[in-house]
């Protein structure tokens, strides 16, 4: 979402009282009975409607949906009706709080709110808006369909949570904070519809995403039931259960081109598993603290990366889980959410809650290449577009950055938070907000579509090879699954990194 504009009121009060926030009556003499001599009577504060509303996005074109939401002010009465015109020729209007509008035309628009109260007292609210010509090439998506399970949650899904998509097109996605009834859902696309294929519940809540190994099989880790589970595809039905003596917090799997299974714990250190459920090796160190961000694959299979959340960076040996190194990074922040990301020549990101570092892996240790200021980055990861540039979600937005130095090319503002962009094969960057929307822009940060989805957070978009997305919304109640459809959509971009988890199975490895 663009920086929302506090709009200069107009307060045109319908009645015939003064414009200013209080109006006071102060009744005494006959009204009240009481004589001229008596106590200073009392003063009633009848207050009145104090509005204002914004709009996103700020740039708009013609042709594109635009957002509208009035608020009240501190001191204003309750407001019971909410009328709106946009000021074309038409005259269109809504009588909601929110409200949705497509400009047809370049130019400017006087946008109307008139609020009122039970007292049938109202104010006015007047706003000119420009609206640009429209796009060259307009960029085409639509939501095709939405799914929810119904069950009732606390929270949005944690750990930037993505839905994991199957060769056979089943989609897998979280019900994270359910407590005993979180879930896993599988879900058969149908094109146009979608059913329930089948759900599994540990009893606990899942703070991490699921992964697809090689066989088809989805791995997830619990919160408090310490250990990974190996789910079968077909039937939703447990395959195996390996303990770890501790929970499985934004930890999600890694998986090789053999099935090996590598995932981060809160207390115990890292863990690999074969497909058929065999612990490999453990690496536990003497210092404390966990892993909560997903550990990531070196391209050739044989380093894994993890990142402790007191900072320390180690490089282990797939083969037998010894460490090839371990540098200490400064934290300046919070690194619990952090997803990690590598590129091509193995230079490997991580976020905080205030920046992005990339670390070159010099073979004996890791050095920073450079650190980049990007507050609340750590709910969100580094992806990789068109041309190497990389994306990254923050608090403030979705931040376009260098790769050779980290330094900011462009900043979408938006409120951001558990989303890891996504970009496709055009270049177009995909990514979910916190006041319910899935947005894209192009390379150059212009907007090209607004999905309103939601009323809450928007996690990680996933793209399908053939350019469908699909991510989870949540609505303060309820994980809800969307599928958006993508005119000449072409799948992800052929970079090292274009979504979180690398693949569309959530694997950090190409299987």
């Amino acid at each position: 979402m663009g920086e929302l504009r506090k709009l200069t009121m107009q307060i045109k009060n319908q009645m015939n009282f003064h414009k200013i926030v209080l109006a006071l009556f102060v009744f005494c003499g006959a009204f009240l009975g009481c004589s001229t001599d008596e106590k200073e009577a009392p003063i009633v504060v009848i207050a009145t409607p104090l509005v204002e509303f914004s709009y996103t996005p700020t740039e708009i074109r013609a042709g594109q949906e635009v957002s509208f939401n009035g608020r009240f002010l501190t001191g204003s009465s309750a407001i019971t009706s909410w009328v709106w015109n946009f000021g074309d020729e038409a005259q269109s209007s809504a009588a909601s709080q929110t409200a949705a509008f497509t400009f047809p035309n370049e130019g400017v628009y006087t946008v109307t709110l008139i609020a009122s109260d039970k007292n049938d007292v109202s104010s006015t609210v007047t706003y000119d808006v420009t609206v640009l010509e429209p796009l060259a090439d307009p960029f085409e998506a639509s939501v095709v369909w939405a799914y929810s399970n119904e069950t009732a949650v606390t929270n949005y899904n944690d750990g930037s949570s993505s839905p994991a998509i199957a060769d056979d097109g089943t989609v897998y996605y979280l019900e994270s904070f359910g407590g005993a009834e979180s879930r896993l859902v599988a879900v058969t696309d149908h094109g146009t519809t979608a059913t329930k294929k089948w759900d599994y519940s540990p009893g606990v809540n899942l703070r991490n995403a699921p992964t697809i190994g090689p066989d088809g099989s989805i791995y997830l880790g619990a919160w408090s039931v310490d250990g990974m589970r190996k789910i079968n595809a077909l039937t939703g039905a447990e395959v195996w259960f390996a303990t770890t003596g501790s929970g499985i917090s934004n930890s999600t799997a890694a998986i090789d081109a053999e099935g090996n299974i590598y995932v981060g714990t809160r207390a115990e250190g890292i863990f690999s598993w074969t497909a058929g459920g065999t612990e490999r090796w453990k690496f536990k160190e003497v210092t404390g603290t966990g892993y909560y961000a997903s550990p990531v694959l070196s391209a050739d299979g044989s380093t894994l990366y993890a990142l402790k959340t007191n900072g320390l960076l180690y490089a282990i040996n797939t083969a037998d889980g010894t460490a090839k190194w371990n540098e200490g990074m400064t934290l300046t922040a919070d690194a619990t959410g952090s997803s990690l990301s590598l590129d091509s020549d193995g230079t490997l990101y991580y976020t905080t809650a205030e920046e992005v570092v990339a670390v070159t892996d010099n073979g004996t240790g890791g050095t920073v290449k450079w650190s980049s200021a990007a507050e609340g980055a750590n709910s969100s990861g580094v992806v990789i577009g068109l041309d190497g540039r990389l994306y990254v979600g923050s608090s403030t937005g979705l931040m376009a950055l260098d790769p050779e130095n980290g330094s900011v090319v462009w900043t979408y503002e938006a409120a951001m938070k558990e989303s890891v962009p996504a970009v496709d094969a055009k270049g177009n960057v995909y990514f979910g907000t916190s006041d319910g929307r899935l947005l894209v822009v192009n390379q150059e940060g212009e907007l090209l579509k607004q999905l309103n989805l939601t009323t809450n957070e928007v996690h990680s978009p996933v793209i399908a090879d053939d350019g469908t997305v699909y991510v989870e919304g949540y609505n303060g109640s309820s994980i809800t699954l969307f599928k958006v459809a993508v005119e000449n959509g072409e799948g992800p971009v052929d970079s090292f990194w274009p979504m979180k988890g690398k693949n569309k199975r959530n694997t950090s490895f190409d299987l």
